[in-house]
């Protein structure tokens, strides 16, 4: 792939915010699965009852708080999560320019509205993530437009749809819970629901982690390439002028001193 044109971006590294990425990513898979064993203990505990009044103030207490507790864990590592993804997303964009591709049917500001944008928000991130994978694709380095025929990974697909119907659930359960007067019934419905609110969660955590790993991997990969490329050209090119390489000093001999002497005078 040619990367002749001086307006490229530079390439930058994202290896840092993908790993840090790779910790909150694992960190929200460990508490969305705690999330699905606490609601599966509050199902077995309703199921023993007719009325939830008749669950001692102690333990619907302590229950109380460790929902909640996991709930604000769950918000607070969506929140991170969801900063750290958007800004390594747009550097990954802007890479995948770097790379000398062109084409791109969504710009580089889609990377972070396309999440904000009402309606829009269901299906932008998926696009402008699927062109990023394509364009990071290693083997779509010989011209600047061979990214357009790369595939798409399953998992880019599958982290999108779990995510989507994660955040469905997680809005139904609190409607749910929240509901006046709710009965034995709807308790055990959200309950039941929470169930496939935490095992959601953490599947999309988990696949999550295999895009950006993805996606990580095959950029390092294509730099690396393009970089090699562009070295041997390099070395091969013999109008090249290294202005990096200062030239040796000429060798100081009796016949440059008399010159140097005749040319003063």
């Amino acid at each position: 792939m040619e990367r002749r044109d001086r307006f490229l971006p530079p390439y930058i590294s994202t290896r840092f915010t993908a790993r840090l990425l790779t910790i909150l990513l694992l960190f929200t898979a460990a508490v969305s699965g705690l999330s699905a064993g606490f609601e599966i203990s509050q199902l077995h505990l309703l199921s023993g009852v007719g009325d939830y009044a008749d669950v001692d103030e102690e333990t619907r207490w302590a229950h109380t708080f460790i929902r909640n507790t996991l709930l604000v864990s769950r918000l607070l590592l969506y929140g991170s999560i969801g900063i750290a993804f958007i800004t390594w997303l747009h550097r990954c964009r802007i890479n995948a320019r770097a790379f000398g591709c062109r084409r791109f049917r969504y710009s580089r500001i889609w990377a972070i509205i396309g999440f904000f944008v009402p309606i829009v928000n269901f299906f932008r991130p998926y696009q402008v993530v699927s062109e990023v994978w394509r364009a990071s694709d290693p083997r779509s380095v010989e011209t600047s437009v061979a990214w357009i025929n790369m595939p798409v990974s399953r998992f880019v697909l599958a982290w999108w749809v779990v995510l989507l119907v994660s955040a469905f659930l997680e809005i139904l359960a609190a409607g749910l819970l929240t509901h006046s007067g709710a009965t034995i019934d709807d308790l055990f419905a959200a309950r039941s629901i929470g169930v496939l609110v935490g095992a959601t969660s953490a599947a999309s955590a988990i696949l999550a982690y295999l895009v950006i790993s993805g996606i990580e991997e095959s950029q390092q990969e294509k730099w690396a390439i393009i970089s090699r490329a562009e070295a041997e050209a390099d070395a091969n090119d013999p109008y090249r002028i290294d202005h990096l390489i200062e030239p040796e000093p000429p060798a100081i001999t009796a016949r440059s001193i008399w010159r140097a002497h005749t040319a003063d005078s």
